[in-house]
């Protein structure tokens, strides 16, 4: 399973353990939601990004990142603002605050929030998106078989035979 999609899930469980969105904590599933499924939290990680860590073995630097869309109805602006303040607040301290989710990362590099009340279909419906720039590091193995010893010769000017060596070791042992 790619890194991203174990990390989507994480936070959706996260999420719907402690938050006013309850169930309606969703990580596969395509919006809108409808009104009377409010308060609902939507989750995805549209993009990921690797930048190389140098010229050697492919190593990388990934940073995901990890969308959390949520949405509220509260009757009026006013409360709607209240309600979409709260779980916007809930998502960024459980992100930020879980030993578990951050033991995950190197480091959250980027929180962007951005919120939005409007009255589209008559009712008062609270949006917002806290995206998060999840980095954490990523190494593909090279392939073929793996070393299992050494067989070495040394040869001097004059001396073919200076020196050899010979040594056998179990395959886990290297990594």
């Amino acid at each position: 399973m790619l890194y991203r999609v174990e990390l989507r899930e994480a936070a959706a469980k996260l999420l719907s353990d402690a938050t006013d969105a309850g169930p309606n904590v969703f990580s596969r599933r395509a919006l809108p939601l409808s009104q009377d499924a409010l308060p609902a939290i939507y989750l995805s990680a549209p993009s990921d990004t690797a930048r190389s860590t140098g010229r050697n073995a492919p190593d990388f630097v990934r940073t995901t990142q990890l969308n959390v869309d949520a949405m509220v109805s509260a009757g009026t602006p006013e409360a709607t603002q209240d309600a979409l303040d709260a779980l916007t607040e809930q998502i960024e301290l459980l992100i930020m605050q879980d030993v578990g989710f951050q033991k995950m990362l190197s480091q959250v590099s980027d929180i962007t929030t951005r919120q939005e009340v409007d009255s589209d279909n008559s009712a008062y419906i609270g949006k917002v998106r806290v995206a998060f720039s999840l980095e954490y590091f990523e190494e593909f193995s090279p392939g073929g078989m793996p070393v299992t010893g050494l067989d070495l010769q040394m040869q001097t000017q004059g001396n073919r035979d200076f020196a050899e060596t010979r040594d056998t070791f179990p395959a886990q042992n290297l990594q």
